[in-house]
C-alpha cells in the first residue's frame, strides 16, 4: 500500500507542477509521503512477528482511524493545486477511484477500513467542491458519488464471500468429524487414496492394523490374517473421488471368541477396580463429610464459638455444596451397581432425539450442574425418533456432555447429530480441552478410572470415574455403540452410534441436515 501510494504521489505531483505554475503541490506530497513511510515502518516492525489469533477492537479502531487520516490527505489534493478549481476537481477524480479500487482489491478480508478511506477521500472533494461550487467539479463529485456506491456494494459482496468460504469450511470440517465417526464406528478399516497415490480419508482401525502393509492397491480374494482375525480387502475405483481400500473382518468364529475373552477381561478389570475404588473411597468421601462435620460444630447448639447470621448462612451453603458433591457420587456408585439388574432399562419407546438432548442440555448447563464452566453449541435435525430407553438414552447424553464441558476449554463444546447412510445416526461430542493419550483412551470406559496423574490432587469436581463406564454399559445393553478419538491438547470427541433399524423420521416439513453418504459401510452394533 506504501508502494502504490508513493508511485501515486510522484505521478500527482508531476501532472500538477506541468499544467499548474502556482501550486503548493510539494506540500501534499510532503504530506502523503510521510504517511506512506509511516506504514512502510510499521511494518518493518511486525516483521517476523507472529499472526495474531484475534483481532481486537483497539487494532480495528487504529487501522479504521489511519484509513480515514490517509483517505482524508489523500482527498484534500485540490486545495493544494492552484486556482484552477475545475482542473483541480478533475485531478481528484481521476486520483481518488483508483487508489480506493486498489485498496478493495489487497483488503477484500477488511471492507470497513477500505470504505472509510474512500470515502474521508471524497468528504474532502467535495468540501472543496461546495467551496469553490464549481461546475466541472459538481460533475465530478456526482461521478464520485456514483463510483462509491458501486465500491461500497462490490466490497460487501466480496466480505459476503469471504464469510460464506469461512462458514463452508468450518461445515466441511464438522462433516468430516461425522464422516470419520462413522467410519470408526462401522469396525472397518478404511483408507480412500487420490489418483497420486495421497491419503485422503483413513480411520484409526487402518492406521493400527494396515498403515505399514505393501501393495495396499492390490486386490486379494482370500481372507488375509491380521492382529489374530481375518479380513477380507477390497479394493474399488470411484471416478472423481479415487481408489478406496476397505478391510472387512470376516472371522466371525474368532470374534466371538474374542468377546468372550475381553469380557472376561473386563470382568476381572472391573473385580480389580471395585477393590481400589473401596480401598481408596474412604478419602473421597470423608473430605466432604470432614467439611460438613466441621461446619455443622461451629454452627451447633453446643458450639462456644459465636457467629453471625451472615457467617451462618456460609456455613450452611458450604454444607449444602458437599452434600450435593456426595449425592452425587453416590448417585454414581448406585447406577453402575444396577447395571448387573436385568429389569434395570425401561421397556423401549419412541424417544424425540433433539428434545430429549435440548432437555437435558438444559439440566446440566442450569442444574446443580452448573459450577461446570463453558457453554455448548447444539444442532441436532428435528424430525429423528429412535427406540430405545429414553432414561438411559439421557444418561448416556448427560455423562458424554459432562466429560467435555470438564475437559477444561474457553471453547464451546460442539453437540451435533446426523443420518450416517448404512450406519444409522451418528451424536458427536466435541471438546477442544486437554485431551487423552493413547493409554489414557485405552482405559477411558474402566470402572472408577480417573486421567488425572496420581500426584495431582483429588478435585471433588470430577466424580469417581463411572461416567463413561455407565454410559458404555446402557449403550450395549441397548445395541448402540460409544467410541472416542483425542488427541493431546487438541480435544476429545465422542461419538454414540444408534443403528438405522431404531431410527425413524416423523411426519415434518423440517429438513434432516447432516446427512452423508458412504458407500461400502455397514451397521454394526456395540
Amino acid at each position: 500500500m506504501a508502494i502504490i501510494m508513493t508511485v501515486n504521489v510522484f505521478g500527482a505531483s508531476f501532472l500538477v507542477t506541468r499544467w499548474v505554475k502556482d501550486s503548493h503541490i510539494q506540500i501534499w506530497g510532503a504530506i502523503n509521503l510521510a504517511l506512506a513511510l509511516l506504514l512502510i515502518l510499521d511494518t518493518l516492525l511486525k516483521r517476523g512477528r507472529p499472526l495474531p489469533k484475534k483481532v481486537s477492537g483497539r487494532y480495528l479502531r487504529r487501522s479504521e482511524f489511519l484509513s480515514i487520516l490517509f483517505g482524508g490527505t489523500w482527498g484534500a489534493l485540490p486545495f493544494f493545486v492552484g486556482h484552477d478549481e475545475d482542473l483541480a476537481m478533475i485531478l481528484t477524480g481521476l486520483m481518488i477511484p483508483p487508489m480506493a479500487s486498489g485498496m478493495s482489491s489487497l483488503l477484500t478480508r477488511v471492507p470497513r477500513i477500505v470504505l472509510r478511506y474512500a470515502f474521508s477521500a471524497s468528504i474532502s472533494a467535495f468540501v472543496y467542491c461546495a467551496y469553490t461550487q464549481s461546475l466541472a467539479g459538481m460533475t465530478v463529485c456526482i461521478m464520485m458519488s456514483f463510483f462509491l456506491v458501486a465500491l461500497y456494494l462490490g466490497a460487501r459482496n466480496s466480505y459476503d464471500a469471504y464469510t460464506s468460504d469461512v462458514h463452508a469450511t468450518l461445515q466441511a470440517e464438522e462433516s468430516r468429524d461425522l464422516l470419520i465417526g462413522a467410519l470408526e464406528a462401522s469396525h472397518q478399516a478404511f483408507v480412500i487414496f487420490d489418483a497420486d497415490g495421497d491419503i485422503i480419508v483413513e480411520n484409526q482401525l487402518y492406521k493400527q492394523i494396515f498403515a505399514k502393509e505393501q501393495d495396499i492397491l492390490k486386490p486379494i480374494d482370500t481372507p488375509i490374517k491380521r492382529s489374530g482375525l481375518y479380513w477380507q480387502k477390497s479394493v474399488q475405483n470411484i471416478d472423481g473421488v479415487g481408489d478406496v481400500v476397505v478391510y472387512t473382518d470376516v472371522s466371525r468364529i474368532e470374534e466371538a471368541r474374542s468377546e468372550i475373552e475381553h469380557a472376561r477381561n473386563e470382568a476381572e478389570a472391573a473385580n480389580e477396580a471395585k477393590t481400589r475404588f473401596l480401598g481408596s473411597m474412604s478419602t473421597e468421601l470423608k473430605a466432604p463429610l470432614d467439611v460438613i462435620s466441621a461446619c455443622a460444630g461451629v454452627i451447633g447448639s453446643s458450639s462456644n464459638i459465636p457467629c453471625t447470621e451472615e457467617e451462618v448462612r456460609d456455613y450452611a451453603d458450604k454444607i449444602a455444596e458437599q452434600a450435593l458433591i456426595l449425592a452425587s457420587t453416590l448417585d454414581g456408585i448406585i447406577s453402575f451397581t444396577r447395571m448387573d439388574n436385568e429389569d434395570y432399562l425401561s421397556h423401549a419407546s419412541e424417544v424425540a432425539v433433539a428434545d430429549t438432548i435440548d432437555s437435558v442440555v438444559r439440566k446440566v448447563m442450569d442444574g446443580p450442574n452448573k459450577r461446570i464452566s463453558g457453554n455448548v453449541k447444539v444442532s441436532v435435525p428435528k424430525n429423528l425418533c429412535a427406540t430405545m430407553d429414553q432414561a438411559s438414552f439421557e444418561v448416556i447424553i448427560r455423562n458424554l456432555l459432562k466429560n467435555a464441558l470438564e475437559a477444561g476449554s474457553s471453547v464451546p463444546v460442539i453437540l451435533k447429530a446426523g443420518m450416517v447412510s448404512g450406519v444409522g445416526l451418528v451424536v458427536m461430542i466435541r471438546d477442544r480441552g486437554r485431551g487423552m493419550t493413547h493409554d489414557v483412551l485405552e482405559s477411558a470406559f474402566e470402572p472408577f478410572f480417573h486421567s488425572r496423574p496420581a500426584h495431582q490432587k483429588y478435585d471433588q469436581n470430577a466424580g469417581v470415574g463411572l461416567g463413561l463406564s455407565v454410559a458404555k454399559c446402557l449403550a450395549e445393553a441397548q445395541g448402540l455403540r460409544i467410541r472416542l478419538r483425542s488427541e493431546p491438547g487438541k480435544g476429545t470427541t465422542a461419538f454414540l452410534t444408534i443403528p438405522e433399524g431404531l431410527v425413524r423420521r416423523t411426519n415434518t416439513n423440517e429438513p434432516v441436515d447432516d446427512m452423508l453418504d458412504l458407500p461400502g459401510t455397514e451397521p454394526r452394533t456395540a
